[in-house]
């Protein structure tokens, strides 16, 4: 076989790979929304009536209005933003301390961060109860801020430091000769060369509280702390499920998400392809 007929035949096949892949992942993100638009009496018509004959929000109207949901998009919001705040600072200044400085237990205390990173969440649900209700902090925002700081510091401050390390040092000692402290090197000559990095790991913190389920389900109990994937709980009754609530919910649950993604998308990207290569 002409050696252009096989390279051509084999980027089709990749091609055509690609496209089956990406319409796995996809589809269920589209069948959603569809779902979600449809009235009642359309939700299970058949395997292949995916698209709906007629378009209703009503859905949407009952989930927002049900008890809690509101109350739970805030409590998400706030839970969201103040980890990914909390993480992304604490992550900087620990990770800058690990690839600049030289000490004697700098390599236990980075070996501990690798440790808990590989614990997963289900061993410790029982010791974070005990600890957070034995200080107040059950049932409460704070102590779900607290509970995603100690999950996403770890693989934030693993990412920085892979990201920093590829920062020349020569640029500290430069700062550092001209009377800069170490907080000033970190936050006015590293941390704007990491932008692309910090938003990655900010974006990062962000989704891992937004949608997490098992903690908030472990620490809340009131209906005023709920967070978003509490509050679906709504729409299951004791006897039977409405699922155009739950599609309506689910897809206002991804809206943040996406809109983060579209504005942050090119620091993003630039986050998480920066440090991969080094040399």
């Amino acid at each position: 076989m002409n050696p252009r007929v096989r390279a051509s035949a084999r980027d089709i096949g990749l091609d055509v790979l690609s496209i089956l892949a990406v319409g796995i992942f996809v589809f269920p993100i589209i069948w959603l929304f569809l779902t979600a638009l449809k009235p009642s009496g359309q939700m299970f018509e058949g395997p292949l009536a995916i698209l709906p004959h007629s378009i209703t929000l009503d859905n949407f109207a009952r989930i927002w209005n049900a008890v809690g949901f509101q109350t739970a998009f805030r409590n998400s919001l706030i839970v969201s933003t103040s980890s990914a705040l909390i993480v992304t600072i604490v992550g900087l200044c620990a990770a800058y301390s690990l690839s600049r400085f030289r000490y004697r237990l700098r390599s236990l205390f980075a070996g501990g961060i690798l440790a808990v990173q590989m614990l997963p969440g289900i061993v410790i649900v029982v010791p974070l109860i005990v600890i957070l209700r034995s200080v107040g902090l059950t049932d409460r925002l704070a102590g779900l801020i607290v509970v995603y700081l100690l999950i996403g510091l770890p693989i934030a401050v693993w990412m920085l430091k892979g990201y920093m390390d590829d920062i020349p040092a020569e640029l500290d000692e430069a700062a550092t000769i001209d009377g800069a402290s170490s907080l000033q090197v970190l936050w006015q000559i590293v941390m704007p060369l990491m932008a692309p990095a910090t938003v990655a790991v900010g974006a990062f913190a962000f989704l891992l509280a937004w949608g997490e389920y098992l903690f908030a389900v472990a620490l809340i109990t009131s209906t005023e702390m709920k967070t978003l994937p509490l509050a679906l709980q709504a729409a299951f009754g004791q006897y039977s499920i409405d699922w155009g609530m739950l599609t309506a919910g689910g897809v206002i649950i991804s809206l943040p998400p996406a809109v983060l993604f579209l504005f942050f998308q090119r620091y993003l990207v630039g986050g998480l392809t920066t440090g991969g290569v080094k040399g």
